[in-house]
C-alpha cells in the first residue's frame, strides 16, 4: 500500500498527462522519435536531455537521453498537444514549437534537432536556426552553405564566388588568395580530378558547409600552395527512409536534377545518391595576336562566338554500421561521368608585315574533354573506453544532473581513438580537340585533330592515432602511402588536301607513363593553457617518381621533404579571439608539365613539358583577430606567403601563327595581405555580409637572362544582403569585384557582377522553390594580355546574360 502511495506521488510529480497515461488501462501505443546533432559539423550528439512537456498545462510528461547516434525514443503520449525541450552541455538549449499528437499513428517522427549557440528560431518540430553565414575555428574557415542563395542548384564553384579567400573569374576557374594551387577534399577525402573540375562535379544542394584551410595541420596533405577547401556533404541520422529530390532548368538549355536517399535501421544507416547536370557558358570572343620572327611580324586576329558546356552524372551508394558506440565502419563508392565541351566559330583575318595581302577565313572548333571516373572509400574507426566509462560513472553521471554531463561532455572533446581509412581512385580522361579551316565560301582548307587520353589510378592508405593527453591537451600521429600511376596518350592528324581526309603523324603521338608514390608521417601536440590554444606538428614524405617515354631516358626522381606546422590561439575578453599560424607546403608540377616534348593543343597552340621543373615550396603565414557581438561578428586576417621555385606558364613564339606554352622555375612571389569580413544582423529581417581582400603581389626573377620583376595591388570584394520578407519567403543580392592583377608576361584585368535570387517554402518546408538570376547587368568580362619581345597577345570573353535558373 505505501508503495502505491509513493509511486503515486512521483507520478503526480511528473504531471497530470502522465498520471492519467499510467492509470488508464491501455496507453497508446507508438512512440516518439527523433534526432539530436551539434549545429557546427553535424555530429550525433549522445546524453542530450529531451524532455516532453503538454503544450496547455507546460507539466514534464516524459523524458529521455539520445543514445551515442545521437537517437531518442519516447512513449507516445495520449492525442494532444506538446512541445519539447532539449538541452546540452556547452551548447544553447531549445524549444520545439508546439505539434499534435494523434493516436491514428503509431510512431510520429520528430525529424532533426540541431543544438548551437546561436540558435534563435524554430519552425514546427524542425530547427530553423539562424546559422552564421560563417564560423571561425584555430585552423580553418567554416562556410555555411544554406546562407547561399543565389547559389542553389549549382555547383561548389556557384557558392565559392561569395566566399572570403576564393577567387572565381567568369569561366569558373578557381583560386584561393590568388592561386589555383590548392588541394580540394570531400568529406576530408581526396578527389583524383584537378581542383576546379572536381569542384563542378558536386551539387550544391548535397553540400552541408565548405571549410577553407588556408594552413592546414600536418595531419593534412601538404599540397598545394594556398592550403585546403574541404567540401562537407549533408549526412542524416534519422531512423526510417528520408531523402531529398531537387530539379532544375534555366536558360541557355541549363537543367539537372538530384536525389539523396537514406534508410537508417538503429545502427545500419544505407545511402544512394544520383544527380544529373548541365550548365552552358555561351559569348562573344575576341583575340588579337603579334608575333615576329626574324624580321617579318604575323598578325592574326580573331572574332565571333563561343560556348562552353559542363555537364555530370554521377551515382553512388554506401553502407555505415556502427555495432558498438566504439566502432564505426563505412564502406561507400561512386561512379560518374564529367565532361567540358568548348566549341567556337571564329572568323580570322591573318596578315604580315612587310606584306600587302589579308587572308580572311574560318576557323570551327570542338573541344571535348571528359571521362568516367570510380571512387571507392573504407574507413574503419576506434574510439577506446574512458576513464568514466570503464567505471561506469558516465551514465550515472547523467542521471544525476548536470555535473555528470559536464564530465561527459569534457571527455568527449579530446577522444582516444584510431582511424583506418582507404580511398581508392579510378578515371579515365579523353580529351580531343577538332579544328577546320573554311575559306569564304565555306570550302575546307585545313584543319587538325589532337588526342589526349589515359587512365589514372591512384591508392591512399591512412592510419590515424589520437591520444588525449590530461584535461585539454592531445597528441596525434599518423601514417600514410598515397600510390600513383597514370598514361598519357598523345595523337596529332593533320587534314590532307588532296585526299580530303586527316592523317596521323606519328612524330608528334607519344605514350608517357607516370608512377608516382609518396610515403609520410606525422606527429603533432594540441592543447589549452588558460586563454591560449595551440598546435604543433612535423609532417615528413619521401618522393618515389618514375616517368617513362619511349625513345627517351627515364627521369626518376628520388626526395626526402619535411613540412613544420603551428598554431595558435588568445581567447580576448568580451568574445574576442587572436590566431596566428605558420605552415609549409608544396606544389607539386603536373604531369603534363613534365612531358619532354611538344604537343599539338589546337592549330594555333603548342605545350611543351619541362621534366627538370623543381616543386614550389611555400612557407604561410596567418593572424587573424575575431570579435563576436550579439549574433554578429568581425574579422580581419593578414597574411603572408613566400612562394620558392616559382613555376609559370611561359608563351613564345614557336613557328609561323603558333605560339608554345612551356613551363620553367622563374624565380620567387610574394603575397602580402588583408582579409576582412563583417556579418550583422541589421533587424530581424535584414542580414548584411561584407568582405573584402587587398593584397600585394610581386614577382622577382630572370627568364632567359633578363629580369622580368613584377607588382601589382591586388583587390576583391563581396556584398551580400539577405531579407525575410515574410516567414517562408526571402531575397538576397550579392555583388563582387575582382581587380586586375599581373603576371609573369601579362596581366587578367577585373570584373564586377551582380546575383540575385528569391527563395519561397511551401507544405511545412517540406517544397522550396528558388529563383536566381546571375550576372544581370552583364559586367562578368574575361580579359588578357601577354606579351615579350617578340609576341603579344590579348583575348577578351563576353559571356551570355543574365542567366535564369528555377530550382525545385
Amino acid at each position: 500500500m505505501m508503495n502505491k502511495i509513493i509511486i503515486t506521488i512521483i507520478l503526480t510529480l511528473l504531471g497530470s498527462s502522465f498520471l492519467h497515461a499510467a492509470i488508464e488501462p491501455a496507453a497508446p501505443k507508438g512512440k516518439l522519435k527523433g534526432t539530436v546533432a551539434a549545429e557546427n559539423d553535424k555530429a550525433a550528439l549522445e546524453y542530450a536531455t529531451v524532455a516532453l512537456y503538454n503544450a496547455e498545462t507546460n507539466e514534464l510528461v516524459g523524458g529521455v537521453i539520445t543514445d551515442f547516434l545521437g537517437h531518442f525514443k519516447l512513449p507516445k503520449p495520449k492525442e494532444g498537444s506538446y512541445y519539447l525541450t532539449i538541452t546540452f552541455i556547452g551548447l544553447k538549449d531549445i524549444k520545439s514549437d508546439v505539434f499534435e499528437v494523434d493516436n491514428s499513428m503509431d510512431n510520429i517522427n520528430l525529424g532533426h534537432f540541431y543544438l548551437q549557440s546561436g540558435a534563435k528560431e524554430l519552425g514546427e518540430v524542425e530547427i530553423v536556426a539562424k546559422r552564421a553565414a560563417m564560423e571561425y575555428r584555430i585552423d580553418k574557415k567554416v562556410i555555411n552553405v544554406d546562407k547561399q542563395l543565389t547559389a542553389e542548384a549549382g555547383n561548389a564553384v556557384d557558392i565559392l564566388e561569395n566566399v572570403p579567400s576564393v577567387q572565381v573569374d567568369i569561366e569558373g576557374n578557381v583560386s584561393l588568395r590568388g592561386s589555383s594551387s590548392f588541394t580540394v577534399l570531400i568529406d576530408g577525402k581526396p578527389t583524383i580530378l584537378e581542383p576546379s573540375d572536381a569542384l563542378r562535379q558536386i551539387s550544391s544542394s548535397n553540400i552541408e558547409n565548405i571549410e577553407i584551410i588556408t594552413n592546414p595541420s600536418v595531419k593534412y596533405e601538404p599540397d598545394g600552395a594556398t592550403g585546403i577547401i574541404n567540401i562537407v556533404t549533408k549526412k542524416n541520422f534519422m531512423d526510417g527512409l528520408s531523402g531529398i529530390v531537387n530539379l532544375d532548368a534555366g536558360t541557355f538549355g541549363q537543367y539537372g536534377g538530384d536525389l539523396q536517399v537514406n534508410y537508417r535501421l538503429s545502427k545500419v544507416n544505407f545511402v544512394f545518391g544520383a544527380n544529373y547536370a548541365k550548365r552552358t557558358r555561351p559569348g562573344d570572343v575576341i583575340s588579337e595576336r603579334e608575333s615576329s620572327i626574324n624580321d617579318t611580324t604575323y598578325f592574326l586576329n580573331s572574332v565571333g562566338t563561343s560556348e562552353r558546356d559542363f555537364h555530370r552524372a554521377s551515382v553512388k551508394a554506401g553502407i555505415e554500421y556502427n555495432p558498438t558506440k566504439y566502432d564505426f565502419f563505412s564502406l561507400s563508392g561512386r561512379y560518374g561521368n564529367w565532361g567540358m565541351n568548348n566549341g567556337s566559330d571564329l572568323l580570322y583575318e591573318d596578315f604580315t608585315l612587310p606584306g600587302n595581302e589579308i587572308y580572311n577565313y574560318y576557323s570551327i572548333d570542338q573541344t571535348e574533354r571528359g571521362g568516367d571516373y570510380f571512387a571507392a572509400d573504407a574507413v574503419y574507426q576506434h574510439t577506446f573506453k574512458n576513464k568514466l566509462e570503464e567505471n561506469g560513472s558516465g551514465e550515472k553521471g547523467m542521471k544525476n544532473g548536470n555535473g555528470g554531463g559536464n564530465r561527459i561532455a569534457q571527455s568527449q572533446m579530446n577522444k582516444h581513438e584510431i582511424k583506418l581509412q582507404l580511398n581508392y581512385r579510378n578515371r579515365v580522361s579523353n580529351e580531343s580537340t577538332v579544328n577546320r579551316l573554311k575559306d569564304m565560301s565555306e570550302n575546307i582548307i585545313g584543319g587538325q585533330k589532337n588526342v589526349e587520353n589515359g587512365p589514372s589510378t591512384s591508392l591512399r592508405v591512412n592510419l590515424d592515432y589520437t591520444l588525449p593527453v590530461k584535461k585539454n591537451n592531445k597528441f596525434e600521429a599518423g601514417l600514410q602511402a598515397r600510390l600513383g600511376n597514370n598514361e598519357d596518350n598523345t595523337e596529332l592528324w593533320l587534314y590532307n588536301s588532296e585526299t580530303g581526309d586527316i592523317e596521323f603523324v606519328p612524330e608528334f603521338s607519344y605514350n608517357t607513363t607516370y608512377y608516382r608514390n609518396f610515403y609520410a608521417a606525422y606527429a603533432l601536440y594540441a592543447g589549452q593553457t588558460g586563454k591560449i590554444g595551440f598546435q604543433a606538428g612535423l609532417r615528413t614524405e619521401f618522393t618515389d617518381r618514375t616517368i617513362e617515354t619511349k625513345g627517351v631516358d627515364d627521369f626518376i626522381l628520388n626526395r626526402w621533404d619535411f613540412f613544420p606546422t603551428l598554431h595558435a590561439s588568445y581567447e580576448l575578453p568580451k568574445d574576442q579571439q587572436l590566431m596566428i599560424s605558420y605552415t609549409r607546403r608544396i606544389n607539386r608540377p603536373r604531369g603534363w608539365q613534365l612531358e619532354p616534348f611538344i604537343t599539338w593543343q589546337d592549330t594555333y597552340n603548342v605545350r611543351k613539358g619541362n621534366p627538370d621543373l623543381n616543386p614550389e615550396y611555400i612557407d604561410s603565414f596567418d593572424a587573424g583577430y575575431l570579435i563576436k557581438f550579439d549574433e554578429n561578428f568581425f574579422s580581419l586576417e593578414g597574411y603572408y606567403r613566400i612562394t620558392n621555385n616559382k613555376v609559370e606558364r611561359i608563351s613564345s613564339v614557336y613557328q609561323e601563327n603558333v605560339m608554345m606554352m612551356s613551363f620553367e622555375n622563374v624565380g620567387n612571389d610574394y603575397s602580402l595581405g588583408l582579409e576582412a569580413m563583417l556579418n550583422m544582423e541589421v533587424t530581424k529581417w535584414w542580414e548584411m555580409s561584407l568582405s573584402g581582400n587587398l593584397y600585394d603581389y610581386r614577382i622577382v626573377g630572370e627568364l632567359n637572362d633578363r629580369d622580368f620583376s613584377r607588382t601589382s595591388t591586388n583587390w576583391s570584394s563581396r556584398f551580400n544582403n539577405t531579407f525575410t520578407l515574410m516567414k517562408n519567403l526571402q531575397f538576397q543580392a550579392s555583388s563582387r569585384y575582382n581587380s586586375e592583377t599581373v603576371t609573369a608576361q601579362g596581366t587578367s584585368a577585373g570584373f564586377f557582377t551582380v546575383d540575385a535570387a528569391i527563395k519561397a517554402s511551401f507544405l511545412n518546408r517540406s517544397l522550396t522553390a528558388n529563383l536566381q538570376a546571375r550576372d544581370i547587368f552583364g559586367t562578368a568580362l574575361r580579359e588578357s594580355t601577354r606579351s615579350s619581345d617578340d609576341f603579344y597577345t590579348y583575348n577578351k570573353f563576353d559571356p551570355a546574360s543574365p542567366q535564369f535558373r528555377l530550382t525545385i
